[in-house]
């Protein structure tokens, strides 16, 4: 009797936890669906081309397969200066985001000195200003130096922005990293540059991916500095071009849906391969910190 009861209560646990990892499965695809659909949609309806655009606008899957809409954004626009703009930006600030986080990372948690703490929670407060405080001193600034309207002063206030944030997520990985590898690879013979390169950057890995993606996705996307830096149509990124299409030319909402969708398609793309080691830097770097 006891052995039924027990084998009763266990087929009802089981068949509970069953019924729970359905309903997460099912309100993480509802979720999904709401995230993706409205990528979904502007990469859909240029695609219908200028016959089916407004036909076939309600339809929700695809009708047609024409690129009457991509072709005439990407050759009677600015759009490709655009593009290429925001990814040479992207991919320069990430670089130099990566590499100046590292080592300045490095000397804060190796290197004992005064207002070493100081520096550090400075930066936490730099990050949480809007973007548009710092955006004008900036110009101000760029102003004096003469290089105010370039993709040079782009990069400089994108790094601003970003390097905060990679510093204060690589600290939590260098303290984890026990200081005596450092010292028998000094002992082998190693410089303290070469150490670094070959020792110390290999074991934090996932936080140098979290801080490259989370650096691209923001430079890329980035509008307020773009607004307030840039004004010359040969400088602008995507965004500030993609505004400024829409406020200066006749296109239709079809072309300016296809430039949208080439912008948003290859960064969901980009994102879903390197959610993994993003979420797994993150987590990382909050449980070893």
């Amino acid at each position: 009797m006891a052995e039924a009861l027990s084998q009763g209560e266990g087929g009802s646990a089981l068949r509970q936890s069953r019924a729970f990892r359905a309903m997460i499965y099912v309100f993480a695809a509802l979720i999904l669906v709401y995230s993706l659909f409205p990528v979904y949609w502007i990469t859909i309806s240029p695609l219908r081309g200028y016959s089916g655009f407004f036909t076939d606008s309600t339809k929700l899957w695809p009708t047609g397969f024409e690129l009457d809409y991509f072709r005439n954004i990407w050759r009677s626009t600015s759009f490709p200066i655009y593009y290429w703009n925001s990814f040479f930006v992207g991919i320069v600030v990430t670089a130099l985001t990566v590499i100046l986080a590292t080592l300045m990372a490095y000397v804060l948690t190796r290197f004992r000195f005064i207002g070493s703490s100081l520096m550090l929670n400075s930066m936490l407060i730099g990050y949480m200003l809007p973007p548009m405080l710092l955006a004008i001193p900036l110009l101000g600034m760029f102003i004096r130096m003469g290089i105010d309207d370039t993709i040079l002063a782009l990069i400089i206030a994108h790094i601003a922005m970003t390097l905060p944030f990679g510093v204060w997520m690589l600290v939590s990985f260098f303290k984890t990293i026990p200081f005596d590898l450092e010292e028998a690879s000094w002992i082998d013979g190693a410089s303290r540059l070469k150490s670094i390169v070959h020792v110390i950057v290999p074991l934090i890995v996932p936080g140098v991916i979290s801080v490259a993606i989370f650096t691209f996705i923001l430079s890329f996307t980035d509008y307020v500095f773009g607004l307030m830096l840039v004004s010359s149509e040969v400088n602008k990124t995507i965004p500030i071009g993609m505004a400024s299409i829409k406020d200066s030319t006749a296109l239709q909402r079809g072309d300016l849906l296809a430039g949208a969708a080439l912008i948003a398609v290859p960064m969901v793309v980009f994102f879903s391969f390197v959610t993994r080691y993003f979420i797994k830097g993150l987590t990382a770097g909050a449980v070893k910190g």
